[in-house]
Parts: C-alpha cells; sequence; structure tokens
C-alpha cells in the first residue's frame, strides 16, 4: 500500500511541475519595443555637455569618464541652453519631461 501512495504521490508531483511550468516559465515579449525607447536629454554636472540617452534614472553614467554625473536636463529657454533637472519624478508632475523625436 505505501508504494501506491509514493507512486501516486510522486505522479501528482510531475503532473503539477508540468502544468505550473509554462505559466511561471513562459516566454515573455521584451518590456518595451526599440521603437518605444524614451530617450531623454541629459547633462553632465561637471562639464555642462549634453547628451541624449534612453531614460535610466536619476542619475547615470558619463559615457566618456564613465563617472556618474549625467542629470535629467530641461531647455532654459532665456538663456537657450540645458540645464539640470529637478529629479524624474518632479519632472513628470510638472509635464517637463518631453522625449527626443525619433525619425
Amino acid at each position: 500500500m505505501k508504494d501506491i501512495r509514493l507512486w501516486g504521490a510522486m505522479l501528482g508531483l510531475v503532473l503539477a511541475s508540468w502544468l505550473l511550468y509554462p505559466s511561471v516559465f513562459a516566454r515573455r515579449p521584451p518590456a518595451v519595443d526599440n521603437d518605444e525607447v524614451i530617450v531623454i536629454h541629459y547633462v553632465c554636472r561637471e562639464s555642462s555637455k549634453v547628451f541624449e540617452l534612453p531614460l535610466a534614472g536619476d542619475c547615470c553614467e558619463h559615457p566618456e569618464t564613465g563617472r556618474q554625473t549625467l542629470v535629467p536636463a530641461i531647455f532654459d529657454t532665456r538663456r537657450k541652453k540645458w540645464r539640470p533637472g529637478p529629479p524624474l519624478a518632479v519632472m513628470r508632475q510638472m509635464g517637463l519631461l518631453q522625449s527626443v523625436p525619433r525619425d
């Protein structure tokens, strides 16, 4: 009798794992398509150089130096140049977060 219970339990585990595997480890599409990646302007806090990079967070790595000096930028219309902006959450609330148009 013990053998039947053991084989039944093992068969139940195999069947359950066979049914759950596709839902847990399903192939998922990428989070966003390459066309939908948001590209914004970043400005370096040290050199004031402006870069167009995919949206990656409040502080990003400088492509040339490798240091975390890039921050999201806003365009100052009075001075006609890019300057460091507020944190991304504040930019979203104020409607300042604008992506770079793609061609």
